[in-house]
């Protein structure tokens, strides 16, 4: 079988009640004037596809008593029809509505009994449009992962024949016994001692690189002290989900004008929306915000569909008011950033996953939310905000034109919201999810990232912001 990354495992381990570490992203869809796109042919579509990505034929095999991390096995009962999923969106069927199906559907967590996915076919949206969610778990794959995977469910035409399958198909291989994963795990589980030393070696040296390259920097980004807001709080196992959409040229046009980069630009649009936000209900901190942004670890020809990601830390500078000057410093503090996550990740660390056996982390996490201890720990972050490259062309499903792609991702303990962005062509869609007791006005915050472009494109001189069509046909 194939054995899961430590990376993967973590994502296993870290779940509970209210802290689901599942992804989402739902497509919007136009029909063509030929047949209509119905839940059946969109089903009919997607089993055609699946032999593409053999992994969403895969299903969990764990190892008895949590004695080694789990592996993917071939699924020999895998039947399309528990995956896929067909519910109306509440009338008049807008981009709220629909948002708000979204939220419910985040709110649940997968089976982990068959394959760890979901497709949902949403009928009823305003303008005889439709849309899909794909539902994922991280330990599945990552953004990066699922938005290529978009491009292989979909066409680059509308009447574009299905792709042939390839030979090679890749495959989970044999699975193993019980008893022979128990005695596979008896020489991994003697050398956990030695892993656990050797782990706690390998992180003192990174943080002696962190500490040496905060003490070397003009600009060292800020580790300790953050802030907290709003929806730094407990969440719970509820969603919401709210969408906005800004223009990639626009976006492209701050970058030349100031020498940035699009990440920048895009940290620059949410510490402006989170600063009015915040202004808006006095609770804006004195001090600087702090996100966390995942970064790709994957090669440019790396095509595989699993987790290469690596996390930096990124100030931002909410308490400067110009525009313009936020965005240069952010600029200058991603760099920082970078640079530093560059000193540690060159001090080589084994995953947490795969210096711990998953009974050893499952006990660890359990005993952090049952004392209570998780809430205790200092906030390191005040969100996650990550951009996810998209494709440049235009895409179709079944016939039906992809007229926008909004995320939906991971919030964790302490820090109720995510800012996913994910390119398209021309345009840029935003997906905010948060925890609706931590954010409940979440919709207030999306539309304060349209206002933020206009801000920036206004500052910089560049006219005021192009309009970006709107995916729900409005």
């Amino acid at each position: 079988m194939k054995r899961l990354s430590g990376s993967d495992q973590i994502f296993l381990s870290l779940e509970t009640r209210d802290w689901h570490q599942h992804i989402a992203g739902m497509t919007v869809l136009k029909p063509g004037d030929g047949e209509p796109l119905t839940f059946d042919k969109a089903v009919e579509r997607l089993e055609e596809r699946l032999d593409l990505a053999p992994k969403f034929r895969w299903r969990l095999k764990h190892v008895p008593f949590g004695l080694d991390r789990p592996g993917w096995i071939e699924d020999d009962r895998f039947d399309i029809r528990r995956h896929v999923r067909r519910v109306g969106v509440p009338q008049p069927g807008g981009r709220e509505e629909v948002a708000g199906l979204l939220g419910q559907i985040m709110s649940t967590q997968l089976n982990r009994k068959i394959p760890l996915w979901e497709f949902w076919y949403i009928d009823g949206l305003d303008n005889g449009r439709v849309a899909f969610v794909l539902k994922f778990h991280h330990a599945l794959l990552d953004g990066m992962a699922g938005a290529s995977l978009a491009t292989v469910i979909s066409d680059l035409s509308p009447d574009a024949e299905s792709p042939p399958v390839p030979d090679d198909i890749e495959t989970a291989g044999p699975t193993p016994t019980d008893q022979e994963l128990i005695l596979r795990s008896i020489i991994p589980n003697a050398r956990t001692p030695f892993r656990i030393a050797r782990y706690i070696g390998e992180a003192a040296n990174r943080g002696l690189a962190m500490l040496d390259y905060q003490r070397k920097s003009e600009n060292p980004p800020k580790m300790i002290g953050v802030p907290k807001t709003p929806w730094n709080d407990k969440i719970g196992p509820r969603r919401n989900v709210a969408f906005a959409s800004v223009s990639l040229d626009d976006a492209k046009a701050i970058r030349a004008e100031h020498g940035v980069k699009i990440n920048d630009v895009v940290l620059a649009l949410v510490a402006s929306a989170f600063r009015d936000y915040l202004l808006e209900r006095d609770a804006l901190p004195d001090e600087s915000l702090v996100v966390g942004v995942p970064v790709s670890t994957r090669a440019k020809d790396d095509k595989a569909l699993d987790n290469k990601i690596a996390n930096m830390s990124v100030t931002l500078p909410t308490e400067v008011e110009d525009p313009v000057e936020r965005l240069v410093k952010i600029h200058a503090n991603s760099q920082s950033s970078k640079e530093m996550t560059e000193a540690m990740r060159a001090r080589s660390i084994q995953s947490l996953g795969e210096t711990a056996p998953p009974l050893m982390l499952n006990l660890a996490v359990s005993a952090l939310h049952r004392t209570g201890a998780v809430a205790a720990i200092p906030t390191a972050m005040n969100a996650v905000v990550s951009n996810v490259p998209g494709p440049p062309f235009p895409l179709y499903f079944a016939g039906s034109e992809v007229t926008g792609m909004f995320p939906g991702s991971v919030i964790m303990e302490g820090m109720g919201l995510n800012v996913t962005v994910l390119s398209y062509i021309d345009r840029i869609d935003i997906g905010l999810s948060a925890d609706p007791e931590l954010v409940p006005d979440l919709w207030e915050m999306a539309d304060l990232l349209p206002k933020a472009m206009n801000d920036l494109m206004v500052g910089s001189g560049l006219g005021d912001a192009t309009p970006v069509t709107d995916a729900f046909g409005y």
